[in-house]
């Protein structure tokens, strides 16, 4: 029962930091852009318009990733961990619609805080658990999560076919709004 009730409290704890880095954290693209370009430099290259920082990371089958080789398709560029409940939560959204949109120009990368998170194999259990089958890049430095700021996880970056943010979004997602935001850019 006591071990219930701590299951609880964490969650809603996790969720209450979520939320509150979304309201209050400043951080929303739309936010960004509004900061006069002067004072923009630890927000450089993450404005809505800009083009998405590149990195090069190893995927969960050993693969090279480097984000520049997608321009031309839509990117969901998202940054989740393991001990995260709402990244467990948005990932079999991500795993439809990536199953759904196999033949479309929508790519996902989700990058692993491999640096942040429990061990390769809390990694590949969480992998095969939810029957992954998009790329998984592993930031094992926390180099590229320290390059899009990222604070809060998830985090998605939607990036468009140039490989310029569209838009950032704070939290969990579902296939809708997955939807919604690769289908409004180009």
């Amino acid at each position: 029962m006591i071990k219930k009730i701590l299951l609880v409290l964490l969650l809603l704890a996790a969720l209450a930091i979520i939320a509150i880095n979304f309201f209050n954290s400043g951080e929303s693209v739309d936010q960004m852009t509004e900061i006069d370009p002067s004072e923009q430099t630890t927000a450089s290259g993450l404005a809505q318009g800009d083009l998405a920082p590149d990195f090069m990371l190893t995927d969960q089958n050993g693969e090279t990733v480097q984000l520049s080789d997608y321009r031309g398709k839509k990117v969901i560029l998202n940054f989740w961990a393991t001990w995260c409940p709402p990244c467990r939560a948005e990932m079999p959204h991500m795993q439809q619609f990536h199953e759904d949109n196999t033949d479309s120009d929508v790519e996902i990368l989700a990058v692993n805080l491999t640096a942040q998170d429990n061990g390769a194999e809390a990694i590949s259990s969480f992998i095969d658990e939810f029957g992954l089958t998009f790329s998984i890049p592993m930031d094992e430095t926390g180099s590229t999560a320290q390059s899009y700021q990222i604070r809060t996880v998830p985090t998605t970056y939607i990036l468009n076919t140039r490989g310029e943010i569209a838009e950032k979004i704070v939290g969990p997602m579902d296939e809708q709004i997955m939807k919604q935001q690769t289908d409004r850019i180009d």
